[in-house]
């Protein structure tokens, strides 16, 4: 046996060697594939029972409003209107400017105090406006 015949056998077993790798490559690659496929379908089927529950919780949420199980409708139910609220707000403003305006008198410790009083009631207007707003779109409800 020649050196020609040598290499040639050579560059024959070099090729099956090439060949059998190519094919292990394509195995792997196709088992990769489809192991990817077979994540994204898990993935889809968890987004899609999300996409439900979460669907499902609003139109509970939807229903339980509409219904009137909350706060300002046990209010309405109970008598306080919206212009009730609003008066409320209108006269902490005024309890704030009053608290305010007597403590401009007043000298020291007890001065901050009543400042300090005077902010603490001007912090209810907001709440009984927003009061006042919600009331008043359960009453045209």
């Amino acid at each position: 046996m020649g050196i020609q015949d040598k290499a040639e056998d050579a560059a024959a077993r070099a090729k099956d060697v090439a060949d059998d790798a190519a094919d292990r490559a394509e195995g792997l690659a196709d088992d990769a594939s489809g192991r990817a496929k077979d994540a994204a379908d898990r993935l889809g089927d968890a987004a899609q029972d999300a996409r439900r529950t979460a669907s499902r919780a609003a139109d509970d949420a939807v229903d339980q409003l509409q219904r009137g199980h909350g706060v300002v409708n046990r209010l309405h139910r109970l008598g306080v209107r919206s212009e009730w609220a609003y008066v409320g707000g209108f006269a902490s403003i005024g309890a704030s400017l009053a608290s305010w305006a007597i403590s401009r008198n007043k000298t020291g410790d007890s001065k901050a105090q009543s400042d300090r009083w005077g902010i603490f009631i001007g912090h209810w207007a907001p709440t009984f406006m927003a009061l006042g707003v919600a009331l008043k779109l359960e009453e045209k409800r």
